[in-house]
């Protein structure tokens, strides 16, 4: 099959894709070594207008199916392979998402407009009201801080959230519309210090995520599935209590979670996506290892000279680097420079093999 794939960031889908034996070509913004080397065709854009990504599609000719990211789920194209655009932008707003998480009695943060606020009780976490990935949450711990949040000119924009204590994780899953199966859990690394300077951005997963909490975990997963009738593979974020679980927000489209899932279970999650879209759904398989996922960001202004990158291209061949930058790449200050991989029998040999090269490339960065 003929796969185009637009996307920020199209790597992880792109190379799942290629390993799935699929031919396929690539529209993002990175351009990134290793994409660039599983696509069999691929075009980097950046603020270009709508219509000049079509003119972009069209360079690759007729396809049998096409993939869009976040951001362009609004393109049109035919043999999409995504959610229906009302069913994305519906479990994308946290106000509604959070009024159906409490009709299906689903745990779930008190969620409120920044206007209405004041009655949850503080600390408060803001964010916008659609989205994810957690670059522009931020915490208001008291009345004067609220208020500055409610003085910007997005406030519109923006929700308030009691804020919950815990471990972030994750469920990935595989739907039809109809049915569905949890295929991972996942920890979540989220405003890790030695990552990162943004306190709730992405860092990355561990997979699987051991707890007690695993059973209602999959059930509060499959029944968010089964509600919205999601199709592909589709994420559900929640934190992990002392109490218990408590749901989050629902990501309907290919997850961060892409790398260790695959590592961790050998479930080619590409081919799950596409199977499903045709009503299969694969069997959940045991995880045969822990896999880590770390992604570092820059805390200043980095250039992908030639020593940097041939350091990274050489932990890409052995496996353990990522969404390698080409040479000459600028990394703005809290952009991601790259993504570091590891795996090991325990959790802790798994992160720690994937946090050593990226402390590595950290202090190749600072010198």
């Amino acid at each position: 099959m003929k796969v185009l794939v637009i996307c920020k960031s199209s790597r992880s889908i792109v190379c799942s894709a290629k390993k799935a034996g699929h031919t396929v070509y690539a529209l993002d913004h990175f351009g990134d070594v290793d994409m660039v080397k599983c696509a069999d065709k691929a075009s980097s854009f950046g603020d270009i207008p709508e219509t000049g990504i079509y003119e972009l599609a069209r360079s690759f000719g007729d396809v049998d199916a096409v993939v869009l990211g976040p951001g362009y789920e609004k393109l049109k194209f035919k043999n999409t392979l995504n959610n229906r655009l009302s069913l994305i932008e519906e479990v994308n707003d946290k106000l509604k998402i959070a009024k159906k998480f409490r009709s299906m009695e689903i745990p779930h943060p008190e969620t409120e407009p920044l206007d209405k606020a004041s009655g949850l009780g503080f600390p408060l976490m803001i964010k916008p009201r659609s989205g994810s990935g957690g670059m522009r949450n931020a915490i208001a711990i008291n009345e004067d801080e609220l208020a500055v949040f409610s003085a910007r000119d997005d406030a519109g924009e923006l929700i308030a959230q009691e804020f919950v204590e815990g471990i972030p994780c994750s469920a990935s899953l595989i739907g039809t519309g109809d049915d569905a199966v949890v295929v991972s859990l996942n920890e979540q690394l989220i405003g890790v210090p030695w990552l990162t300077r943004l306190p709730f951005a992405y860092c990355g997963n561990i997979t699987p995520f051991v707890s007690g909490f695993s059973e209602e975990m999959i059930r509060y997963s499959t029944q968010i599935a089964l509600e919205f009738g999601l199709a592909g593979t589709n994420g559900v974020d929640f934190i992990r209590t002392e109490n218990g679980i408590v749901a989050i927000e629902v990501n309907p489209r290919f997850q961060g979670s892409i790398d260790t899932v695959e590592l961790s279970t050998g479930i080619n999650v590409f081919d799950a996506h596409v199977e499903a879209f045709k009503g299969w759904l694969p069997e959940p398989k045991k995880a045969k290892c822990f896999a880590a996922k770390t992604i570092l960001y820059a805390d200043r202004k980095v250039v992908i000279d030639n020593r940097l990158s041939d350091r990274l291209i050489k932990c890409m061949n052995t496996g353990r680097a990522v969404d390698v930058p080409q040479s000459g790449w600028i990394v703005q200050p809290d952009e991601p420079v790259t993504t570091f991989l590891g795996t090991g029998k325990t959790r802790e040999t798994a992160l720690g093999e994937a946090g050593r090269y990226a402390h590595s490339i950290k202090v190749t960065t600072e010198t």
